[in-house]
């Protein structure tokens, strides 16, 4: 089932990035920002390279567990002695009593052997903990990889606001110069018919090219933007898509105080600090005794010519059961210079984590402070931007019927345009303030996603 489910979640991003393919040198491909979020957290190269560190950590695990289980070699050898070690030996023993030593050859040409052992730890407190530490490492893993995650969103959700705030500039813009055009041709005709002067004119003119070359400046820059944007996304660079431009506010606001026990980073240095405190009673445990139970079993052979290695005659057997037990005594003060080091450790992390959960309240009192600024700010926008849009009209019609000035009507124009730019500054404002308020809350990767 959970296969199946991931198969549904898959295809609709594995179906974008195949359009994103294919369009790519064709039309372009309009996407919303939950899609644009789907696919950076299915396609972004980083990300991957992240996930795999879950794998790894549960790999640790096996290999933290193999140390209690048991542990079977095979071994085999042949050996070859041109010169048979001698020995010394007395005399008498050697039944030569007149001298005082005789020397005597003890081995053979050959030796030939196999064997095999089997060894398992029965008792050794820090492997157990070594384990449950590699287990705890696995955890540690799953949330770095949801850091990762949260900080892809944020970086997404934050390129993706800019790129609407680039493209709302440029819609801006674009009405400037279609307002200045529109003037210019009142202009045109008011010069042509001596009623205005021709350095006025030639202002509009100079006016109208400043705005087209802004424009162009604006359209290299969200070029730019873009660019990143796919890298981000970890789509093609040359696939052709558009953001929709639409620009509206979420309604879902993150709930107080819960950033206290859902933030990733809050619950890293908690992890941190388990991982660490176990580390300390490992190394306390390994000056406690290891036992351990072995079995070996051989099967050997001596001769002195070749052709005796298939005789039966040359071949024994030995097998040995038994229980070792080891009780570190002294280790040049190691393991205690090893748990001051952890103790230090461990203190540095409460430290860091006490530092953690502060910068956690600062943040989000920050965010929740800002998007209510924002909000109004949005409000007060609006409402000025309806007033401009009425001051120009008029202006535009008095200018028209010769009862206005040409400078009071590019005033009124200059006031629609700024009214215009701080009103969608604001809308983006709010919008970047809800990414970092479900940022400071810890829940991007939740409320802010079903949110979009």
């Amino acid at each position: 089932m959970r296969k199946i489910n991931k198969w549904k979640v898959g295809m609709p991003v594995l179906l974008i990035i195949s359009l994103l393919s294919i369009q790519a040198r064709s039309q372009s491909t309009n996407i919303t920002i939950r899609t644009a979020i789907e696919l950076a957290l299915a396609n972004n190269p980083s990300l991957k390279a992240d996930s795999l560190n879950r794998q790894i950590a549960a790999h640790q695990v096996g290999i933290a567990k193999a140390a209690l289980l048991p542990q079977v070699n095979f071994n085999s050898k042949a050996e070859y002695n041109p010169a048979i070690a001698t020995q010394m030996l007395p005399g008498a023993i050697a039944g030569q009593p007149s001298k005082e030593f005789v020397p005597v050859q003890f081995g053979t040409s050959y030796n030939m052997g196999n064997g095999v052992e089997a060894t398992q730890t029965i008792f050794k407190k820090s492997s157990r903990l070594q384990v449950d530490a590699a287990r705890l490492n696995t955890g540690i893993s799953e949330t770095k990889y949801q850091l990762s995650q949260e900080d892809l969103v944020f970086r997404v959700a934050t390129a993706w606001y800019e790129l609407q705030s680039s493209t709302a500039m440029i819609r801006t813009t674009r009405k400037d110069h279609d307002n200045i055009r529109e003037i210019a041709a009142i202009a045109k005709a008011q010069y042509e018919s001596g009623v205005l002067k021709r350095i006025d004119y030639e202002s509009l003119q100079i006016n109208a090219a400043n705005i087209q070359s802004q424009l162009n400046q604006l359209q290299s820059g969200y070029d730019e933007q873009l660019a990143y944007f796919k890298y981000l996304l970890g789509v093609p660079a040359d696939a052709a898509l558009t953001i929709t431009e639409d620009i509206h506010s979420a309604a879902i606001t993150p709930e107080g105080a819960a950033y206290l026990t859902s933030r990733a980073d809050v619950n890293l240095y908690r992890q941190l600090i388990q991982a660490k405190e176990l580390d300390i009673k490992s190394i306390k445990a390994e000056k406690g005794p290891s036992v351990s139970a072995y079995f070996r079993f051989n099967y050997n052979a001596q001769y002195n010519q070749l052709s005796d290695a298939t005789k039966n005659d040359y071949w024994y057997k030995s097998s040995t059961v038994g229980i070792t037990t080891t009780i570190p005594i002294f280790d040049g003060y190691r393991r205690k210079s090893r748990l001051h080091l952890a103790q230090s450790e461990l203190k540095q992390l409460q430290f860091r984590s006490e530092q953690q959960q502060q910068l956690a309240n600062t943040e989000w009192e920050t965010a929740n402070t800002t998007l209510g600024s924002d909000r109004r700010q949005v409000k007060i926008t609006q409402d000025n931007l309806v007033l401009a849009e009425q001051v120009y009209q008029s202006r535009k019609a008095l200018y028209t019927e010769g009862v206005t000035s040409l400078i009071e009507l590019l005033d009124a124009e200059r006031e629609l345009s700024q009214s215009r730019n701080l009103h969608t500054q604001a809308l983006i404002s709010v919008q970047t303030s809800l990414v970092n308020t479900h940022k400071a809350n810890g829940t991007l990767l939740t409320s802010f996603i079903n949110s979009l």
